[in-house]
């Protein structure tokens, strides 16, 4: 069974993230064209305060073009 691409996403940026963040805000935006096949996954976080972190996230196909990116708000552990 496939995982859906709003589900890689998700896990690329809770990687980056760490554990124990809770997830407040996503927005995905999907590109044109099937995701069939591996896709390549990459997450960085952009700016993290002391409460809150700022992530992006993108899934590319085999060729390297883009088949869905997001951006999210993680509220740290404990906070």
């Amino acid at each position: 069974m496939d995982t859906s691409l709003s589900a890689q996403l998700e896990a690329a940026l809770r990687d980056v993230v760490g554990d124990g963040s809770a997830l407040t805000s996503m927005t995905i935006d999907f590109a044109s064209g099937a995701a069939d096949g591996a896709l390549e996954q990459k997450a960085w976080v952009e700016r993290a305060t002391r409460s809150l972190v700022f992530a992006q996230g993108e899934l590319r196909r085999p060729n390297g073009s883009l088949a869905a990116s997001a951006s999210a708000v993680f509220r740290r552990a404990g906070d």
